[in-house]
């Protein structure tokens, strides 16, 4: 199954938690904090997108880097390549100064 971009939704199911925990697991070794991630296999768009949610702010070269590197692993490792990462930053909790009333005066 050489440089696979589409799978089936049977075999995507098959490997949809190994694959998510592989790359979550290398994101994390990048330092990278994760906290959501999700693989979506569209049979209607024949696309591959990995969804990943971090919960601090990133420099956009590493996650460049970062998505390259799972990019040539997953290929190697599972013969897969997403077709798209799609990078969105949820802080955990709001700044003081935003989650605070404003004083009476």
């Amino acid at each position: 199954m050489p440089n696979t971009t589409v799978i089936s939704p049977q075999l995507f199911s098959a490997i949809n938690k190994e694959v998510s925990g592989y790359i979550k697991k290398k994101l994390q070794g990048m330092e990278i904090d994760v906290t959501d991630l999700e693989l979506h296999n569209s049979s209607l768009t024949k696309t591959l997108r990995v969804y990943v949610t971090v919960n601090r702010t990133n420099n956009l070269k590493a996650l460049y880097l970062a998505e390259k590197m799972i990019c040539d692993e997953l290929e190697h490792q599972f013969s897969l390549r997403p077709h798209a990462f799609y990078w969105r930053y949820l802080p955990g909790t709001k700044p003081a100064d935003e989650t605070s009333p404003p004083a009476a005066a």
